[in-house]
């Protein structure tokens, strides 16, 4: 434990201490939101009252968008690539969400108020949808979800922030010319078949594993939890050019090259 695996100087790798009583209320805090997490993923939500969603499936023209902008509240949710040119949104979600092209910009607003009531766990709105993208390369993707499942498969942009709160974030096939900045609370963040511009990740609690090419610089805070990052770049070439930094608490940082 705590092992930090460093190949080259222009590695920076900050460990932080840990006071016994912080210490104590991370370990506490991350088992109850992973709870509530593994709570949510293995029970039948079909048992419970859910009044504020509906069965939606919904196109609209992609229209002048240059950036996608995601609000979504407690649930499952992926993302995907159309097959067409337009932006479908497919599944359960808030009856009053919003999918509009507003300004060069698709707003998609998924939120709802997340409650608990002593009626036996009845539930405010979950939502359980998939958002169709159509094959484009966007200025920016914008994702910011509470809790919950998170899938990103085969988006082309420039840059792209992700922010979840609690759960699983799940990105894959993505190319990203510029930088790729994901920000999860407690969880597990997951990157494969990644090809991007830079690299910025700050994951509080949980796991983080990324697989693929970076063209830039990557900067990785961990609080609690292991980071594997396994690049399919050159490592000469990587460190003429590029530099990683690690910020860790507990935990062990492993980077590996493609040589």
């Amino acid at each position: 434990m705590n092992n930090i695996d460093l190949e080259e100087k222009t590695y920076t790798t900050t460990r932080r201490g840990f006071p016994v009583f912080s210490l104590g209320m991370i370990v506490v805090g991350a088992v109850m939101l992973i709870g509530g997490a593994v709570f949510y993923k293995t029970s039948d939500r079909s048992k419970y009252t859910n009044v504020n969603t509906i069965s939606v499936s919904e196109e609209i023209d992609l229209g002048k968008t240059r950036s996608v902008d995601i609000k979504a509240s407690a649930g499952k949710l992926e993302i995907r690539r159309s097959n067409d040119d337009k932006v479908h949104l497919e599944g359960n979600v808030p009856k009053d969400y919003v999918l509009k092209e507003s300004g060069g910009i698709l707003r998609v607003g998924l939120e709802r108020d997340f409650y608990i009531s002593f009626d036996f766990m009845q539930l405010g709105a979950v939502i359980d949808a998939v958002l169709y993208l159509p094959d484009t390369e966007y200025n920016n993707i914008k994702l910011d979800a509470g809790a919950g499942e998170i899938t990103v498969s085969e988006v082309k942009c420039d840059t792209a922030s992700l922010d979840t709160g609690t759960g699983e974030l799940n990105i894959s096939d993505i190319e990203c010319k510029g930088l790729l900045d994901a920000d999860i609370g407690t969880g597990e963040l997951d990157i494969s078949n990644a090809k991007t511009g830079g690299l910025k990740v700050d994951l509080g609690t949980g796991d983080f594993t990324f697989n693929g090419e970076v063209n830039g610089d990557i900067n990785v805070d961990c609080g609690v939890g292991d980071c594997n990052i396994n690049l399919t770049n050159d490592k000469d070439e990587f460190n003429k050019k590029y530099s990683i930094k690690t910020d860790t608490g507990i935990g062990d940082v492993k980077v590996t090259f493609n040589n």
